[in-house]
Formats: C-alpha cells, sequence, structure tokens
C-alpha cells in the first residue's frame, strides 16, 4: 500500500525535496552563530606554535629539507600581527633562522630542541639550539629540550635527565621540557631538572575526547590537579581545536568550534592568569599523513597567512557565499538547454534541471571534501573515483525517470562497485578509524537517487535471466558493511556522525540490492 502510494509520486517532486532540503543544509552552516567575544586585554595571544612547512610540497621528515631565511622573516611578519611569541620544535632545517628573524621584530621565542632516536643528532640539535639561545639572550625566553618524547617511546626517562642537565649547563636561558600532561605525572622527577614544566592540554586528542561545550573547563581541571603536583610554573605548550577532520566521541572538529575554543579559552587564560602557547600557527597540510584530515587544521592561519577566524563578531562554519548556487544554477541551465535542444517535454525538462541542479550543488561539496580528506594521490583517486561512481548512478537513473531504457550490465556493475565502497570504508574505520574520515557526502548523491528509483515505476524491457550471483555479491557487500560500520559506532557512542554513517549503510543495505534485482527483473 505505502509503496504503491509513494509510486504515484513523481520524481521531480522527490528531487525538488532533495534539492530544497540541500540548499537548507548548506545555507545553515554559512549562518553566523553568536560567540563569546574575547576581551582587549587578554590579547594578542601570548605566544604561538610555529613551524614553516605549510607551502605544497614542504614536511620536515623529507631528508635534506631547508626553509628559506626569507620565508621564515614573511612568516614572522605574518605573525607578529597576532602574537609576540613563538615557539618553534627545532633548529634544524634552517629554523636556527628564527631568532635572528624574530629578533629584528621585537618578537620573543621560546626554541625548541627537537629529541628523536639518535643521540648523535640530538646532541648536533641540542648545541645548535644552547648557541643560538646564548647568542640571542634577549630573544629566546626558553629553551624546550624535547618534545613528547617519552610519549612517542624515543628515549627514556634517564636520558631526558641527561639532556636537560647539559642544556641547564650550557645556557642561562630557561630550560623545561614539554609533553602531554598525563605524562609529565608519570615522570615527575624531571621537574627537578627544568625551570618550568611544559604540558600539552588537548581535549580533542584526550583518551577519552571532550565535548566543545565541556572543553575548556576540562582544560581548567587538568591545570587545577597539575598546580597541586608541581611547585614551578607551569606552561600550557600546547593547546587549541581543529576546524576540520573527523569527530572522536563528542569531540568535533569544526571552524566554528574552533573559534569557540579559542575564545573562551583566552577568556580562562585571563582570567587565571594561565601561561599558555597555542597549536598552531598556520595549518600544516603535511600532518594530515600522520594524523588524518584532523592533523592539517589547526592553524589560527590558513596557508594563505590569512586568520581562519575572529576573535569578536559572530561565526560561520562555512564561508562560501554564492559560489556552491551559482554551481548549480550553472550546471541546471546546461542540463535544460540540453533538453531544449533535444525537444524534451516540459516534464522532463524539469527532471533535467533539478538533476543538473542537484548535482551541481553536490559536486561543490563533494570536490571540497575530497581537497580537505585526500591525503595523497592514492586517496584521490579512491575518493574521487566515488564521486565519480556517485554521479555516473545518479546520470543513470535519470534515464529511468525520462523514459530512457536502462544500461543493466553497466548500472549492475556500478552498484557493485558502490557496494565496495562501503565495505572498503567501513573496513577502514573498523580497523584504522582514528585518522579517517566518514565520507557522508560522497555516497549521499547516489543513495537517494536510487532510492527514488525504487518506487518510480521502471520502464519494462525484455525479460532477462536474474542474476542472482550479482544481488547476493552485492548485498553481502553491504551487509559487512554495514556490520563494522555499527561496531565503529558503538565503540564511539557520543559519535554522531559514526551512527549516520550507520545509516547510510543501513539504507544502502536495502537500496543497493533491492536496485540490482529491479534491474534484473527488466
Amino acid at each position: 500500500m505505502l509503496q504503491r502510494l509513494l509510486s504515484r509520486i513523481s520524481p521531480v517532486v522527490w528531487l525538488t525535496l532533495f534539492l530544497v532540503g540541500s540548499i537548507f543544509y548548506l545555507w545553515r552552516l554559512q549562518q553566523p552563530q553568536v560567540l563569546v567575544e574575547v576581551a582587549a586585554e587578554a590579547l594578542p595571544l601570548q605566544c604561538v606554535s610555529y613551524a614553516p612547512y605549510y607551502k605544497p610540497g614542504m614536511n620536515p621528515t623529507i631528508k635534506d629539507s631547508f626553509v628559506d631565511p626569507l620565508q621564515i622573516e614573511q612568516d614572522l611578519q605574518a605573525l607578529s600581527k597576532v602574537t609576540r611569541c613563538l615557539r618553534t620544535y627545532s633548529v634544524g632545517q634552517g629554523l636556527d633562522y628564527v631568532p635572528k628573524a624574530a629578533q629584528k621584530l621585537g618578537m620573543k621565542v621560546i626554541l625548541g630542541v627537537w629529541i628523536g632516536w639518535v643521540d648523535a643528532l640530538n646532541q648536533s640539535e641540542l648545541q645548535l639550539a644552547v648557541q643560538q639561545a646564548n647568542q640571542y639572550p634577549d630573544t629566546v625566553r626558553g629553551l624546550v629540550v624535547g618534545n613528547e618524547v617519552l610519549l612517542r617511546g624515543e628515549q627514556t626517562e634517564a636520558k631526558m635527565h641527561e639532556y636537560l642537565q647539559w642544556a641547564k649547563a650550557n645556557t642561562k636561558a630557561p630550560v623545561t621540557y614539554a609533553d602531554v600532561w598525563e605524562f609529565w605525572l608519570k615522570h615527575p622527577t624531571l621537574e627537578q631538572d627544568v625551570d618550568f614544566v611544559t604540558v600539552h592540554i588537548l581535549p580533542y586528542w584526550e583518551d577519552k575526547p571532550v565535548a566543545i561545550e565541556q572543553a575548556v573547563a576540562h582544560t581548567a581541571s587538568v591545570m587545577g590537579h597539575l598546580g597541586t603536583v608541581f611547585k614551578k610554573p607551569i606552561l600550557i605548550g600546547e593547546t587549541g581545536w581543529p576546524s576540520q577532520g573527523r569527530q572522536r566521541f563528542w569531540s568535533k572538529p569544526s571552524a566554528i568550534n574552533q573559534a569557540r575554543y579559542m575564545r573562551e579559552f583566552l577568556q580562562a587564560a585571563q582570567v587565571n592568569h594561565w601561561q599558555y602557547n597555542v597549536i598552531e600557527a598556520v595549518d600544516q597540510p603535511w600532518k594530515r599523513e600522520l594524523e588524518g584530515t584532523v592533523g592539517g587544521y589547526w592553524g589560527v592561519l590558513d596557508t594563505d597567512l590569512q586568520p581562519k577566524f575572529n576573535l569578536q563578531g559572530p561565526v560561520a562554519e562555512r564561508q562560501d557565499g554564492v559560489k556552491p548556487y551559482l554551481v548549480a544554477l550553472v550546471l541546471a541551465v546546461v542540463a535544460l538547454g540540453w533538453g531544449k535542444y533535444k525537444r524534451a517535454p516540459v516534464n522532463q525538462m524539469l527532471l533535467l534541471a533539478l538533476t543538473g541542479a542537484v548535482l551541481g550543488l553536490h559536486a561543490y561539496l563533494q570536490v571540497n571534501y575530497v581537497q580537505l580528506a585526500a591525503r595523497n594521490t592514492g586517496e584521490v583517486a579512491m575518493l574521487g573515483g566515488l564521486v565519480v561512481l556517485g554521479w555516473a548512478l545518479l546520470l543513470l537513473q535519470l534515464r529511468q525517470w525520462l523514459g530512457l531504457g536502462a544500461k543493466l550490465c553497466l548500472e549492475q556493475s556500478l552498484l557493485r562497485l558502490l557496494g565496495l565502497a562501503f565495505l572498503l570504508t567501513s573496513a577502514g574505520l573498523a580497523i584504522n578509524g582514528r585518522y579517517l574520515d566518514f565520507p557522508l557526502i560522497l555516497v549521499c548523491l547516489p543513495l537517494v537517487g536510487i532510492s527514488i528509483s525504487l518506487i518510480t515505476p521502471a520502464v519494462r524491457e525484455a525479460s532477462a535471466v536474474i542474476n542472482q550471483t550479482g544481488v547476493w555479491l552485492t548485498a553481502v557487500m553491504v551487509l559487512m558493511a554495514a556490520n563494522m560500520a555499527v561496531a565503529v559506532a558503538m565503540m564511539e557512542p557520543g559519535n554522531v556522525i559514526a551512527w549516520w554513517w550507520c545509516g547510510a549503510c543501513g539504507l544502502a543495505l536495502f537500496v543497493l540490492p533491492a536496485r540490482s534485482l529491479q534491474l534484473s527483473g527488466q
């Protein structure tokens, strides 16, 4: 009864509803939201982590990388507008020039010494850093000997004592060690060899991630506890929030959440008299290889050295303006023109225009997603292939809506490919989900198109032998994908996006085999 009722509704109506819903979704993301505003006395930022590896192809893990001193000067000139202090993580690859460049601008530097596996390299790095600290005593306000070394397990606590003691014996600059706050609690004896304790408090990366609503309160709670353990001054060496990437439990990266955390944190720092350093100055695309999409989007500036958010006034999640709507309009007009050229009836021209608009709007969002999430050529190919697969399936559904002959073998093959995409994605999320995103925007377009076709009477053609093997293959792949998706969501019960992915897999479990059967019966 319900199917008979739904089948009487034209695809024009379903497409219109889908288009209106998509426009409303995008419009909501573009609406400014009112956030706490930062008092003038809390600005500028006390200190910001600086790494110059934000340009295409730049990566500190590439052997023999070297940063041009001119770039460092230009970067510091831009950063001097938001802070008067920088924290670095190494003096290698040309970063020993930072103190000199900072001195020209009257900025301060918390100079980093990279400590890794190899003692000889560590000694060389330490000597160069001490030399810079002694050469620029008015600029270098502290020497950070090692960053999260104990967390990575690259040196022992005893060895870190040796490095810190050597540094203190060879420079008058204050010496510290930086690690996540839990590891400071595990190695409290390090306090005896530092002038101040540098801790990292990142609510997003906690073992139990914290929602944005409780993030600053969590930071305050940690600081309160650390104050009862350590006697020396405490510097928050890293804190911040990512603007893009995968949600973890209740922690959701977004432009608004990044602005909200920074605003609320700065207010709390002013009230509680915290000393802090924000991570980080500029987005670091290379970090996506290590940490997934989220790793590349912690900066207060984007890769064009422009501020990503304001500290006063409303903030919007997206700032696309009219571009996505223009793309939708252009494709709608092109589709309409093609229909007029073919002298199609009015109802078919309307179908063409609506399909073009839907495809244009979603194509804009999908391409944007691929640019953010794809970390290498392989992922560009896979995610881009999924985008093209969705477009092809939508256009094949359009053939049915227009009353044209179905491309049975082609669509059957594409349905199995989409089932395989669901399976591989859910498997990746289950195996290595910490660093992978949920590609919802890439699958909703074909799923909606296939769903419309299921409830729209198909044009009957010559009867064909039902390919049961293909139907079962599609069903089994999507069933496995749905099971793994549920497992992922149950491990992160607060992750709304994970449950949405379960919903997408559940819908696919119904519509992909059903559409395959529908095609087999034509």
